[in-house]
């Protein structure tokens, strides 16, 4: 992976209609997506279901990038996927500070959710 890339974010949608975040209590936004820095040589979709793992403990199938989107200088690339297992959204442990979100939670934590990303939320999550 290039070393321009400095973030990959997991969208990770579940049934039903429900999007994975990382709680950052006092911090604005106060819930941001999981992900993590790429390691050497490692593709966006390994990084991804890696971050995701590392910060919630969910296993993540990766998908297809959703974009690229680059803010002064820092590239962040985001990318759809997907918990291996069934979701429980009460199972994640408190003490991991991760939760799995509907729709308008989505919308009251991150307003300002890249557009590209909005979309791709509009057309699963909110179908579900």
């Amino acid at each position: 992976m290039s070393r321009q890339v400095h973030l990959v974010l997991a969208v990770v949608t579940a049934p039903p209609g429900r999007l994975l975040l990382v709680h950052r209590p006092g911090e604005v936004p106060p819930a941001v997506l999981p992900g993590g820095r790429p390691q050497d040589k490692e593709s966006p979709g390994a990084t991804a279901a890696r971050g995701c793992l590392e910060e919630t403990g969910v296993e993540v199938r990766a998908g297809r990038q959703l974009g690229r989107f680059n803010h002064d200088g820092i590239v962040t690339i985001y990318v759809a996927a997907s918990p291996v297992h069934p979701v429980d959204p009460e199972g994640i442990p408190e003490s991991v500070r991760a939760a799995w979100y509907l729709h308008d939670q989505v919308d009251m934590v991150l307003p300002d959710l890249w557009a590209p990303v909005r979309a791709h939320l509009d057309k699963t999550i909110r179908r579900r």
